[in-house]
């Protein structure tokens, strides 16, 4: 057995998430979990354990991975009823949110815009100073489509949420707040937050019509690394951008 299968071997045995299959097919299993939990309801996906398992024990059957439905099934439970603390000491639990959109789908045109604009602008109002790769120059002109793994209310704000399988390593101390920020930036997730709170900030705009007020509705993102639902930060990365980043957004993507 070499040291490579060794290793593989092993790192299978570990407990959670940090035992799970890598990579992005792994990944799409995963968000199709949670996009089946928020149609079910969070709370009943929690609680309702004979679905939840029948769920589990057709899509895993489909893939061969038979062995990991133990796992899945202890972990997506725990995930959604964990109790996590955004800023001012607000808690969000999944099984307790009302208002909420699953996957919600946007589209915007861009004018025009080279993307060497929108990556200073977002260096310039998301973690100032700190190294990260550079996007590469192109110029982005016709329709910006995506989709948005949650949008959720609470208490009066919203927010946008993104889930995040990648693999930072082999237990809970890998997913320290360091290393989230880290891979966030590396990653480039701070211009993916960007445009999505873009377009939370237009749909709120057409929604809410005069009443809508950027610093009272606009609540944030909120990034939860899967894996690191045990580690010190319990996986989760927040970020609130200043208004002005989210108006600049609009005015350039608007061909101002």
């Amino acid at each position: 057995v070499s040291d490579d299968s060794a290793r593989r071997d092993f790192s299978r045995q570990t407990p959670g998430l940090h035992g799970f299959h890598r990579g992005p097919k792994p990944g799409t299993f995963l968000h199709g979990l949670l996009e089946w939990a928020e149609a079910q309801g969070f709370a009943n996906a929690a609680s309702n354990d004979e679905a939840r398992l029948l769920m589990l024990d057709q899509r895993c059957s489909q893939r061969g991975w038979q062995d990991d439905i133990k796992r899945l099934d202890s972990w997506l439970p725990d995930f959604l009823t964990t109790r996590f603390m955004l800023p001012d000491q607000i808690p969000l639990q999944l099984t307790q949110l009302q208002s909420r959109q699953a996957e919600m789908e946007f589209l915007f045109a861009s004018h025009q815009l080279a993307v060497q604009d929108l990556d200073r602008l977002c260096q310039r109002y998301l973690q100032p100073g700190i190294a990260r790769p550079a996007l590469l120059p192109a110029t982005l002109n016709g329709m910006m489509k995506g989709f948005i793994d949650l949008v959720f209310e609470h208490q009066g704000r919203y927010y946008v949420a993104d889930w995040k399988s990648n693999y930072l390593g082999p237990g809970d101390s890998s997913y320290c707040e360091q290393a989230l920020a880290h891979e966030i930036l590396h990653s480039r997730y701070d211009v993916q937050y960007a445009i999505y709170l873009l377009a939370l900030h237009r749909l709120l705009r057409s929604r809410l019509g005069d009443g809508y007020d950027p610093e009272q509705h606009l609540g944030g993102a909120v990034y939860v690394f899967l894996r690191g639902l045990r580690g010190p930060a319990a996986g989760t990365v927040f970020d609130r951008p200043d208004t002005a980043l989210i108006e600049a957004l609009d005015a350039q993507f608007g061909g101002r």
